[in-house]
């Protein structure tokens, strides 16, 4: 993929003041939601024996938001490119975020899985809307920085999110109301704020931004119109339909998969995995202690993804831009559970976060490849719920597992397994579009 002429951009003084605009509320609103979908890692520290569940059970609730997610993210996409990315963001976060604190209130482990099945469909569309809103304002070599900004809400998500979680839950009262479900109903309300500076901050596209000059409004439009003629060369889809039957699409599903695959398991399984190492290195840990220790590989991320990023932005993305980094993460965690101390754990976990994230940075930008317009919004979120499917699946698998066998090795090595695929797949993908490389554009 990284063939040709240097795709377009646009120029560094729009491109700062784009960012400026965008970056801050798409990281604040990222962040919260990657802490309302995965702050049940957390709660489970003490939730699974109040609730009395086992930890396949807590693997069954986490996957169910998944599957309400993966069944409503192509509409909702498809409903952004219809209404607007101001209206349907707004949405999006307020909906989830009164869900999510609502969750607080669950009495069982049944109302648990409903709850979590309709946060997924809440929450549906607003990662593969927001890649899909980044389309709309820059070209892919500019969206490289872009998107490293906004994935750090991810592993800054770990940062402040254990910490600040596993202190709530030790200390917060809210009318009566202690323990993780304090924690679960004080942490939807940043949502339902965001909700209301969306309506009033996002425009949803150049064209509609009061804040652009005509002439950078033409800078954008001309970057864009060069690519889109890029991806028409390589056989683009034409429609939305036509997006969810492509075979490219799917095979970035694939590879999509694998990548999520390592943030499932350190999202949802870290605090957990922390806290065996009490068992496994006779080590005694408070939850505070836990919320720490766990922010550890994700701050060590959030330095490798902003490096990562502004180095890659120099250069066309490639394979190795993407295999390379989830092969080291696949490396990483395969061995993190079986060294011979917590450090060194906690270093290999650290790498292996790092490494995971850097290739969310880079994948991002190969669907702008093939996908335009309709057809963007639908592959896009199909491309999102093919590797969100992951979550699916691989929770209900690790608790298994764990139950199964006493620890976490056997499942992050089955997490490594999927990192390798992915890896094996976008080299093919390379292959692939080599042969049907487009010729230079004299635009560029």
């Amino acid at each position: 993929m990284d063939i040709g002429a240097l795709k377009p951009a646009i120029s560094d003084r729009l491109m700062k003041r784009i960012a400026w605009r965008l970056a801050p509320l798409m990281i604040v609103m990222y962040i919260a939601n990657q802490l309302d979908r995965a702050n049940i890692g957390y709660a489970a520290l003490t939730m699974n024996a109040e609730l009395h569940m086992t930890a396949a059970q807590y693997g069954f609730a986490a996957s169910l938001f998944f599957l309400g997610y993966i069944l409503f993210e192509v509409p909702s996409n498809l409903c952004m490119h219809r209404f607007g990315a101001r209206r349907w963001m707004a949405r999006i976060l307020l909906s989830w975020g009164l869900l999510s604190s609502l969750t607080s209130f669950v009495p069982d482990s049944r109302w648990l899985y409903i709850a979590r099945f309709c946060l997924g469909a809440f929450e549906a569309g607003l990662f593969p809307g927001m890649v899909y809103y980044l389309t709309l304002w820059m070209p892919a070599r500019n969206r490289v920085w872009m998107m490293s900004l906004f994935v750090t809400a991810i592993p800054l998500t770990g940062v402040l999110g254990a910490p600040v979680s596993t202190w709530l839950m030790a200390h917060a009262n809210v009318f009566g109301v202690t323990g993780w479900r304090a924690m679960i109903l004080l942490e939807g309300v940043p949502a339902l704020v965001l909700g209301v500076v969306a309506w009033f901050w996002m425009a949803d596209s150049p064209s509609r931004a009061r804040w652009l000059s005509a002439t950078e409004k033409a800078e954008i439009a001309a970057a864009l119109a060069v690519e889109q003629a890029q991806a028409a060369a390589v056989t683009s889809p034409a429609s939305a339909w036509r997006a969810l039957g492509n075979p490219k699409v799917w095979a970035l599903g694939t590879v999509y998969f694998g990548t999520n695959a390592g943030i499932i398991g350190l999202l949802y399984f870290l605090p957990q995995v922390v806290k065996t190492f009490e068992h496994t290195f006779g080590v005694t840990y408070s939850l505070t202690d836990i919320g720490l220790i766990t922010a550890v590989p994700f701050g060590v991320a959030v330095i490798a993804t902003l490096i990562w990023g502004r180095l890659v932005s120099r250069h066309n993305v490639g394979a190795w831009h993407v295999a390379g980094p989830l092969l080291v993460c696949a490396a990483a965690l395969s061995v993190a559970l079986l060294l011979k101390s917590p450090y060194q754990s906690i270093v290999a976990l650290s790498i292996g976060a790092s490494a995971c994230f850097c290739s969310i940075t880079t994948f991002w930008q190969l669907p702008s490849r093939i996908l335009t317009d309709r057809a963007a919004a639908a592959g896009i979120a199909l491309i999102t719920s093919i590797g969100v499917s992951s979550g699916f699946l691989l929770p209900y698998f690790i608790g298994w597992v764990k139950d199964a066998t006493g620890t976490f090795v056997l499942a992050f090595i089955g997490i490594a397994a999927t990192m390798v695929l992915a890896s094996i797949v976008v080299f093919l993908l390379e292959t692939r579009w080599r042969a049907v490389s487009p010729p230079r554009l004299a635009s560029e």
